[in-house]
């Protein structure tokens, strides 16, 4: 690995040190970097963060972009500087809620900069995954530049991710007012959905080329089995469903640390990939992010708990041979206790769900209704 050309040669041997274990002021460091690059031309401070990610000497980067940040630059140098800060942060260190920290410090003088300069920044931040950093630049710049498609569109994810339904209809009739679009389209399609707004989603879907069932309401019609990506507290989990329109499915799996919906709940669906997922017939196949929960069913899941001798299997399978929806949670267990659980969604009954449990379980020492973990 080389340095920049002309950065002084005991600076990077003392940055060599530092990696491999000497005991090293890092502040200082970052301070003679910082004095060095200082009045040069902008390609240099590039080439210094280039060769200090190079190395991996992430910490040192962020302490030369923070301080980069808030220097008298031109602007397009400075939105360089921050997709590096938060790049750094999100991809360098694995730092989400880190990058999410310090875009929040940086939100102030990005829109000091004005709504264009705020704009990309926004449009960056989408990019990355980030859209509770874009939304305050996002907003703000498309109320301060009306008339600007890009900022629209952006508005409308934000508005889509927000579950702000009306707004997000806006905001994509507004582009598809100027130019087609597919994905503004798509997004019209999932807003008129979750309205119920049948004439706007059959008309969104239709001019995607979509065959829609006849007549002038729902258009929901069971189809294929689709992976589905449910938001947790610490990440997500991804379940099976069944497609009901372009932009629902109903979930057919029990959900174990997913509050967000449970099982038999018709969720709205995104049409933007989320990963991808071992489908049943064998097919590798997208899982599309769950944006909320179009209807609540309401169901209950029973859990039963205790030591199977052998597997669970036997169980499993006679639960399924009497219809019901059924999982085996046994290997996230963390106490070693078999645990095999099924939903209840009426006419069915709980009552009828722990019958259904102790015939087919005689193991069972405990048996209660799930809670989230």
């Amino acid at each position: 690995m080389t340095a920049p050309a002309h950065a002084p040669a005991a600076l990077w041997g003392r940055v060599d040190a530092w990696l491999a274990g000497a005991d090293e002021d890092l502040e200082g460091l970052a301070e003679a970097f910082i004095d060095w690059v200082d009045g040069r031309h902008p390609d240099d401070l590039e080439a210094l963060l280039d060769a200090l990610r190079d190395r991996g000497a992430y910490p040192l980067s962020l302490q030369i972009l923070a301080a980069a940040w808030q220097a008298d630059v031109p602007d397009e140098v400075l939105g360089r500087v921050a997709q590096d800060r938060i790049g750094t942060i999100l991809h360098g260190l694995g730092d989400r809620a880190g990058a999410l920290e310090v875009a929040r410090t940086m939100e102030r003088r990005a829109l000091e900069k004005g709504p264009a300069f705020a704009g990309d920044l926004g449009d960056l931040y989408l990019s990355m995954d980030l859209p509770e950093a874009a939304e305050p630049l996002v907003r703000a710049a498309a109320a301060a530049l009306p008339g600007d498609l890009a900022l629209r569109f952006n508005l409308g994810v934000i508005q889509k991710l927000a579950g702000d339904w009306a707004g997000c209809k806006a905001s994509f009739e507004a582009v598809l007012r100027h130019h087609e679009d597919q994905a503004a389209c798509w997004s019209l399609g999932i807003a008129c959905t979750a309205l119920r707004d049948w004439a706007g989603a059959r008309a969104a879907w239709s001019a995607l080329g979509f065959e829609l069932p006849p007549g002038d309401g729902d258009i929901a019609s069971p189809g294929e089995p689709v992976a589905i990506r449910l938001p947790t507290p610490r990440g997500s989990e991804v379940v099976w469903g069944v497609r009901l329109c372009p932009a629902r499915a109903e979930v057919r799996s029990l959900p174990f640390v997913s509050g967000f919906a449970g099982f038999a709940d018709v969720v709205l669906l995104d049409g933007v990939e989320a990963g991808q997922a071992t489908y049943p017939d064998g097919e590798t196949g997208p899982v599309l992010p769950a944006l909320g929960v179009w209807l609540a069913r309401g169901a209950s899941v029973l859990v039963a708990e205790g030591v199977a001798p052998g597997s669970t299997a036997a169980a499993v399978v006679a639960l399924e041979a009497a219809g019901w929806p059924v999982a085996d949670w046994s290997p996230f267990s963390r106490d070693a206790l078999s645990r095999v659980a099924v939903g209840v969604l009426p006419p069915r009954t709980e009552a009828d769900a722990r019958a259904a449990l102790e015939a087919a379980a005689p193991w069972l020492e405990r048996l209660g209704r799930h809670e989230v973990p």
